[in-house]
């Protein structure tokens, strides 16, 4: 009974495709154990040339999300969805912190103010712009767009400490423009040390965002083997499945087969958090 530890609700910015309540009866179709919905806050957003508009903070109104997360437990917990859902299944109340040098303070006063059952930390927005946009990557090699990434995800999670899990690792290459289309160990072996020790000494977990290895373009992704092999020499742990959905349907996503790769490595467990505090359920 995979929890499904990443999702994007109708209160993130970039939501409008999807609702908690949609979100929840796909994750119950497909028979998964729980849902987490970790909701956009990135508080600084910079002006980006390549997006019309403003530059807003992407942040989200947490009583009314966890309000609402209440009411769709409460249907679940009533037997709208199925006894077995009522009995087992658990809707969870997270946040995806974004983390950058002009959010520190206004994160910390966030989760210091606000209960969550998980906090995922991201990075999105570094060097004044989000990889997304492509602007990025102008002017930099494979190795030094992906390094600085790196960099800044570790740099930041260490000053935050408060977080459960590391979100997208490889945010990075979803939108990148080199033939080098991985995060390879090979390729940054002292600072994906620095960071998969960090998590295991910290009891942070390590998400698979299945989100980031679909297809871009003529693109796809991989996860790889090496930094699974790493984080359990290292002694780590927690790995967290995060379809980081958008859409109903994303939820999920190769889960089945994201579990049985990593317990190829000898993982026997995944994990998730509730109220703070670490899960696991058996592969």
């Amino acid at each position: 009974m995979f929890f499904d530890t990443h999702n994007h609700s109708q209160f993130s910015f970039d939501g409008g495709k999807t609702s908690v309540e949609k979100s929840v009866k796909a994750a119950i179709e497909k028979s998964l154990g729980g849902i987490c919905f970790t909701d956009h806050c990135d508080f600084y957003v910079p002006q980006i040339p390549e997006k019309t508009g403003p530059a807003v903070a992407e942040v989200f109104d947490v009583r009314a999300q966890q309000a609402e997360i209440d009411r769709v437990g409460g249907m679940v917990a009533e037997g709208a969805f199925g006894r077995t859902a009522a009995k087992k299944f658990k809707v969870l109340k997270g946040i995806e912190i974004g983390l950058g040098e002009n959010n520190r303070d206004l994160d910390r006063n966030l989760l210091a103010a606000q209960r969550f059952d998980q906090v995922t930390a991201s990075v999105h927005y570094l060097e004044d712009t989000d990889p997304y946009y492509g602007h990025y990557y102008k002017g930099k090699n494979w190795k030094e767009a992906y390094g600085r990434y790196l960099e800044t995800l570790l740099r930041e999670m260490k000053w935050l400490g408060d977080f459960d899990v590391m979100g997208h690792f490889d945010y990075v290459v979803r939108y990148a423009p080199y033939p080098k289309e991985s995060i390879l160990y090979k390729d940054f072996p002292g600072l994906m040390d620095e960071i998969l020790r960090y998590l295991a000494e910290n009891g942070k977990g390590l998400e698979i965002n299945t989100k980031s290895y679909r297809q871009y373009g003529l693109r796809t992704p991989q996860l790889d083997r090496d930094i699974l092999i790493r984080y359990l020499e290292l002694g780590g742990e927690i790995i967290c499945l995060g379809s980081d959905s958008h859409d109903p349907q994303q939820v999920g996503t190769k889960f089945d087969y994201f579990a049985q790769y990593v317990k190829m490595f000898g993982f026997r467990r995944l994990g998730h958090f509730e109220d703070r505090k670490l899960k696991m359920v058996t592969i």
